[in-house]
């Protein structure tokens, strides 16, 4: 039976859109691929369903390089001229909205009596600015703990996060569901047990969720 669920933030709850982000990136002068790409068998975390990302990108989303030094190095890459702020913007234009009815129904299912967590890759300067624009009252309203990347010091899909999440929360795999856009993030949690659903992007995904907990 199914107690708790613990939703992915990037793609299923807030919108974003990484191509945007990219595109931005670019256009200062940036080239992503040198920021991206390190070698074969170096550690790669997820975005959003078809985006990973490895290199400087992916040490930033687990917190090994912390926001002044990465803004720094994008400006040092960027055209000449390009400033902080101009770098700062390009990086938070992946974000979009997070619409009232997807935390309306994380509200609902603790109402109900399920227990609600967030589970997100992300980065401090894409946490701070969703803190600042995309949450009417604290996460803590909606979810019982948040689980971020960049303080975990590991990403998904590997699977070692999923289990530090378990063995915090002390729930058993069974009894948890995972909603995610990412299939690959999906398919690690399923190795360790754990109910999943992928939600596709850009959709209303509630009545497919209310199914799986029937």
């Amino acid at each position: 039976m199914i107690k708790t669920i613990i939703f992915d933030l990037g793609g299923v709850l807030i919108d974003v859109d990484m191509q945007n982000c990219f595109h931005n990136i670019k256009a200062l002068g940036v080239d992503v691929e040198a920021l991206t790409t390190t070698s074969a068998t170096a550690p790669v975390s997820t975005v959003c369903e078809g985006v990973t990302i490895s290199g400087a990108l992916h040490e930033y989303q687990t917190g090994k390089i912390p926001t002044e030094q990465f803004l720094s190095m994008l400006q040092e890459l960027s055209a000449p001229g390009t400033t902080r702020q101009q770098v700062l913007d390009a990086w938070n234009s992946c974000l979009q909205t997070l619409p009232k009815y997807k935390l309306d129904f994380v509200k609902q299912l603790r109402n109900e009596g399920y227990t609600t967590y967030l589970l997100s890759n992300t980065n401090n300067a894409h946490w701070k600015y969703i803190l600042e624009t995309s949450f009417p009252e604290p996460p803590e309203y909606y979810f019982d703990k948040l689980f971020l990347s960049q303080e975990m010091g590991m990403a998904k899909p590997d699977t070692e996060i999923y289990a530090e999440v378990l063995r915090q929360i002390d729930t058993p795999a069974e009894e948890c569901l995972f909603i995610d856009d990412s299939s690959a993030n999906c398919k690690a949690a399923e190795s360790l047990g754990i109910h999943t659903y992928n939600a596709p992007v850009h959709t209303d995904y509630r009545e497919e969720v209310k199914n799986i907990l029937k």
